[in-house]
C-alpha cells in the first residue's frame, strides 16, 4: 500500500490510497469465494462453479460488494499508518478498477486545524456600551399602558381607532374574487395615506371602493402582491373599536400594585439600569470575543459547526414542526462564532494558566444569591447541581479571561455604518 496526504484546507484532506495490483487481486477473489459459496449457476452444484461463471454472471454484483467490504479496510489501514485523526469518516471518491492494475482510491475527511492564539492583549474592540436616559422610563410607562387600554365600540372611524375589515378583490367588472379579513389601527398601517383617508368617518357595514396602495408603495400583505396591488378593492367595515388608554397617575400605578406613579417610575428606572448593566456586559463579552476571532482567524471543520447548529435548532424545529434541515442553516453562523469564541478561549486559558480558587467561587455564588435577594446557603442548597457543575466553572473561567482582556485592550467607537445600522 502506497498513501499520499495532500492538505485542501486548514480542516480538509485528501488521502490518496495506491493498492498494489497483487494485493487488489486477492481481496478481489475472496469476496468472488463469498458468491461462489451462495449463490447458483445453472447446471452446477452450489459452491462448485468455476471463477470465471461466477464473474461473468455477477460481476458488477461483486465489484459493489468488493468496494463495501475492502474500501473501508484500506482507508482506516492507511490512517493508522499516518497516525491520521480525522474528526469524521473518509468519503471515498475518484475509484475505478479493472483486474490487472493498480487500485487508486481517494479518500477526503476533515481535521482539527491548530489553533494559535496570536494576539489577545492590546486589541481595539469596537464597542459603545448603552446608556440610560429618562425616556426609556417613559416608553416603557407608554408599553404598560397599552397594554392595559381597554377597547369600546364606537360608530364612526377616526384616525387612532381600531379597525375590523374585509377586503374584497375585484375584477375589472367589480366581481369579487378573493376576501381576506385585517385588523389594523387607521392611520398607522401598512396601507397608503390615501386609503386611511377614505376610511376616516366610515361607519360600521360601510363598503367603500379604494385602492390600498400606492403605484410607488411596495406591498407588505402576505396576500396581496405587487402584480395586483394596483387594482380596487371594496374595503367591508366590520366592526370599529377606540383604544381607551388609561391616565397616567397613582391610580394606574396602583393598578399594577405599586404605592404610587413616583414609586412606579423609581423602581422602573432601577429595572432598566439593571438591564441595560447586564446588557451591556453581555455585548462587551460579544465584542470582545468578535474582536478575538478577528485577530486571530482561522477556519472549522464544517461537520462540527453543522453539528452544533443542528443541536441550536432542534428544539425549534420540533416546538414549530419544521424541518431540522431548513432551520440548520440559520444557525450556522452563530454555531461558527460560538465554537470558534470557546476554542480561543481554551487556548488563552492554557497559556495564562486560568484557574479559579475557593474564594472566587463563593464570591460568584455570593453575586448570584444577591441579585435573586437570596440566603447564601439556601441559594447553595437550591443550586446545588449548577454549582457543583463543569459549565459552572467554564463559566467562571471565560469571565476571567474576558476581564483579562478587556483590561489589556480598550473600547473604541463603532463604524458609522454600524451606528446607523444598530439605530435603525
Amino acid at each position: 500500500m502506497k498513501t499520499s496526504i495532500k492538505e485542501i484546507s486548514q480542516c480538509v484532506r485528501e488521502l490518496t490510497i495506491t493498492i498494489e495490483s497483487e494485493n487488489v487481486i486477492k481481496d478481489y477473489n475472496k469476496i468472488v469465494n463469498q458468491f461462489k459459496n451462495y449463490v447458483s449457476i445453472p447446471g452446477f452444484r452450489k459452491g462448485k462453479a468455476p471463477f470465471s461463471m461466477i464473474e461473468k454472471s455477477y460481476g458488477p454484483q461483486i465489484k459493489d460488494e468488493f468496494y463495501n467490504q475492502k474500501l473501508g479496510d484500506y482507508y482506516k489501514e492507511a490512517i493508522d499508518t499516518k497516525k491520521e485523526h480525522p474528526i469524521n469518516q473518509g468519503e471515498a471518491s475518484e475509484f475505478e478498477w479493472e483486474k490487472g492494475n493498480d487500485l487508486i482510491v481517494k479518500f477526503k475527511y476533515e481535521v482539527m486545524p491548530e489553533i494559535k492564539v496570536k494576539k489577545y492583549k492590546g486589541l481595539e474592540i469596537p464597542f459603545e456600551p448603552v446608556k440610560f436616559k429618562k425616556e426609556m422610563v417613559e416608553a416603557t410607562l407608554d408599553e404598560y399602558r397599552n397594554k392595559m387600554a381597554t377597547e369600546t365600540p364606537v360608530e364612526t372611524a377616526e384616525i387612532g381607532n381600531i379597525i375590523d375589515a374585509t377586503l374584497k378583490f375585484l375584477t375589472v367588472n367589480d366581481e369579487v374574487t378573493k376576501e381576506v379579513n385585517r385588523e389594523f389601527v387607521l392611520g398607522e398601517n401598512q396601507y397608503s395615506k390615501s386609503f386611511n383617508t377614505k376610511l376616516t368617518g366610515a361607519k360600521v357595514e360601510d363598503k367603500i371602493k379604494t385602492k390600498l396602495f400606492t403605484k410607488s408603495q411596495k406591498s407588505e400583505d402576505a396576500d396581496i402582491d405587487d402584480k395586483i396591488k394596483d387594482r380596487d378593492f371594496l374595503v367591508k367595515i366590520n366592526a370599529i373599536k377606540k383604544k381607551d388608554i388609561p391616565k397616567l397617575d397613582d391610580d394606574f400605578a396602583k393598578d399594577l400594585e405599586y404605592e404610587s406613579l413616583k414609586d412606579l417610575n423609581s423602581k422602573i428606572e432601577i429595572e432598566l439600569k439593571s438591564k441595560i448593566k447586564e446588557d451591556n456586559k453581555n455585548n462587551a463579552k460579544t465584542a470582545v470575543l468578535a474582536q478575538l476571532i478577528d485577530e486571530n482567524q482561522f477556519d472549522l471543520p464544517q461537520s462540527i459547526v453543522k453539528q452544533v447548529a443542528e443541536n441550536m435548532a432542534k428544539p425549534y424545529a420540533e416546538t414549530y414542526k419544521m424541518e431540522l434541515d431548513q432551520l440548520t442553516g440559520m444557525y450556522m453562523s452563530v454555531a461558527e462564532f460560538n465554537l470558534k469564541g470557546h476554542y480561543l478561549m481554551d487556548e488563552i486559558k492554557k497559556i495564562e494558566e486560568i484557574k479559579i480558587s475557593n474564594e472566587e467561587k463563593e464570591d460568584i455564588i455570593k453575586t448570584a444569591a444577591d441579585k435573586l435577594k437570596m440566603d447564601i446557603e439556601k441559594y447553595k442548597k437550591i443550586y446545588k447541581n449548577q454549582i457543583e457543575s463543569n459549565d459552572f466553572t467554564y463559566e467562571a473561567e471565560e469571565d476571567k479571561i474576558i476581564e483579562l482582556i478587556t483590561k489589556n485592550s480598550k473600547f473604541v467607537a463603532l463604524p458609522k455604518e454600524t451606528k446607523k445600522t444598530t439605530k435603525k
